[in-house]
C-alpha cells in the first residue's frame, strides 16, 4: 500500500500532473489571480447595490429592479460577447471590460463622497457593469484552452471554481464587515482597489500569439448568431446546459439579489448577518469542488450538473422556510454545493462539447441564456413586494426543479456527457 501511494504521490509531482501543469503555465496564473479578485468584487458588489438600494428606497421591487439593469445586458449583447472576442482577440476584450468595471466603482465611489448619488445613478451604471460582464465573463473562459490546451480545461476550471468559492465566501462577508465599520462608500472603494488590481494582473499577460480558431470574421453578426442558434440546437449536450442555464437564471439565482431583504426583514439581521450568509454559499462552493473532484471518478459530467442544479434548487427552497439563522446558513451551505456542481460542470461541458472554431459561440450561447436573469430578478421584486421574499423566490425556485427535471429527461445526451469531446462538438 505504501508503495501505491508514493507511485501516485510521484506522478502528481510529474509535470504532465494536471492541476501541476496548469499552474506552471505563467499567463494561466495572472488570468486565475484576476478572475479571483473580479469574482470577490462581483459577490461583494451583490450585496452593497442591493443594500444600498434597499435603504435608499425600502422596496424589494427596486432591488429586483436595479438587479434587472445588471443583468439585462447579458441577453441583449452577451451574444455579441463571443463573436467580438473572436475578432478583436479574447485578451484586449477582457483587459477593456474590466477597465470599465473599475470606472463605473470609481464613479459610485466619487457619487456618494460628493452627496449626490440618485436611484437613477444606480440604474446607469448597473446597465454599463452588465454590459462589462456580459463581455468579460464568457471571454475569460473561452481564453482558458487557449492558454492550457484542451486536456486540462477541467483541471483549469477546477482551479478557477476554487478561486470563485473562495471569492464567494470572502465577497459577502467583506461586503457585510466594510458595510458595517465603513458604509457604503468605504465598500465601493474597496472594489475600485479590487478592480484595480484585477486590471493590472490582466496588463501583465503576454502577448504570445495563440492558436487561431474562431469562426470566419466575413459574415455578419446577425448571420453568425443564426449560424450559432443552429450549432447550439444540433448539439444535445450545449443545447441541454443552455436551457438548464436560463432556467438557474431566472428562477433559482435572483434569490442572491433578495438576500439583504431575508437577512433584515426574515432573519432580523444586519449588515455582518448578511454577509454571514452570503459566506455560507461561498463555503458550500468550496466543499463542492472537493466533492466533484472526488465524483468524477464515478460520475459523468452530465449527472453532476445535474445532481448539483438539483441539490441547489431543492436546499433553496428549504432555505425560503425557515426563519432560524442558523437553519437558514446551513441551506445556504448546501446551496453552495450544488451550485459548485452547477458552475464547474456547466463551462466543462460546453468546453469541451464544442468544436475549438465554435468555442466562442457557444459560450456566448451561455453568456445569453444567463441573461434570462434579470427578468427572474424583476418579477421576483414585484412578487416579493406582493406576497413576501419567502413566498416569491420559494414558488420560483421549485418551478426551477421541475423544469430543470424535464430537460434532463428529454435530452439524454446530457447524461451522457463524460468529459471527453463530443463527435458533435466537431461537426
Amino acid at each position: 500500500m505504501r508503495t501505491d501511494f508514493s507511485k501516485r504521490f510521484a506522478r502528481f509531482l510529474q509535470p504532465e500532473s494536471g492541476i501541476r501543469a496548469t499552474l506552471a503555465n505563467s499567463d494561466y496564473r495572472l488570468l486565475l489571480g484576476s478572475s479571483t479578485l473580479w469574482w470577490l468584487a462581483h459577490y461583494m458588489e451583490m450585496i452593497v447595490l442591493s443594500w444600498l438600494v434597499l435603504e435608499l428606497t425600502d422596496s424589494a421591487g427596486l432591488v429586483g429592479l436595479v438587479g434587472f439593469c445588471r443583468s439585462i445586458p447579458s441577453l441583449l449583447v452577451g451574444g455579441f460577447g463571443g463573436l467580438l472576442a473572436d475578432r478583436i482577440g479574447r485578451r484586449p476584450l477582457i483587459i477593456a471590460s474590466q477597465t470599465m468595471t473599475f470606472c463605473m466603482y470609481a464613479v459610485v465611489a466619487l457619487l456618494l463622497a460628493a452627496g449626490m448619488l440618485q436611484l437613477w445613478h444606480l440604474v446607469a451604471i448597473s446597465l454599463t457593469l452588465g454590459c462589462a460582464w456580459a463581455m468579460d465573463w464568457p471571454t475569460r473562459r473561452a481564453l482558458i484552452p487557449d492558454l492550457v490546451g484542451r486536456p486540462r480545461v477541467i483541471d483549469a476550471l477546477m482551479l478557477e471554481n476554487l478561486g470563485m468559492s473562495i471569492a464567494r465566501a470572502l465577497g459577502p462577508l467583506l461586503a457585510g464587515l466594510v458595510l458595517d465599520a465603513f458604509n457604503v462608500l468605504g465598500c465601493f472603494l474597496t472594489l475600485s482597489g479590487l478592480s484595480a488590481v484585477s486590471l493590472l494582473l490582466l496588463r501583465g499577460l503576454t502577448r504570445q500569439p495563440i492558436p487561431h480558431t474562431s469562426s470566419p470574421s466575413t459574415a455578419s453578426p446577425l448571420t453568425l448568431i443564426r449560424d450559432s442558434v443552429r450549432y447550439v440546437r444540433q448539439n444535445q449536450s450545449i443545447l441541454a446546459v443552455t436551457l438548464i442555464t436560463m432556467i438557474m437564471n431566472m428562477l433559482a439565482f435572483p434569490y442572491m439579489n433578495f438576500l439583504p431583504v431575508f437577512a433584515r426583514d426574515v432573519l432580523h439581521q444586519g449588515p455582518v448577518g448578511l454577509g454571514y450568509l452570503g459566506a455560507s454559499v461561498g463555503i458550500g462552493n468550496v466543499v463542492g469542488l472537493f466533492l466533484v473532484n472526488w465524483s468524477r471518478r464515478f460520475a459523468s459530467a452530465g449527472w453532476i450538473f445535474i445532481a448539483g442544479t438539483l441539490l441547489h434548487c431543492l436546499a433553496l427552497l428549504s432555505f425560503t422556510t425557515s426563519s432560524v439563522f442558523a437553519v437558514s446558513w446551513s441551506f445556504l451551505l448546501l446551496v453552495g454545493i450544488g451550485h459548485a456542481c452547477f458552475g464547474i460542470m456547466q463551462s466543462s461541458i460546453v468546453l469541451l462539447a464544442a468544436a475549438d472554431e465554435r468555442r466562442g459561440q457557444a459560450m456566448g450561447a451561455i453568456a445569453v441564456a444567463i441573461g434570462a436573469g434579470p427578468f427572474g430578478r424583476l418579477f421576483t421584486g414585484v412578487l416579493a413586494d406582493s406576497y413576501g421574499a419567502p413566498l416569491a423566490v420559494g414558488g420560483e425556485v421549485a418551478l426551477a426543479a421541475l423544469l430543470v427535471t424535464m430537460v434532463a429527461v428529454m435530452l439524454p445526451g446530457l447524461r451522457q456527457v463524460d468529459g471527453s469531446r463530443e463527435s458533435a462538438g466537431s461537426a
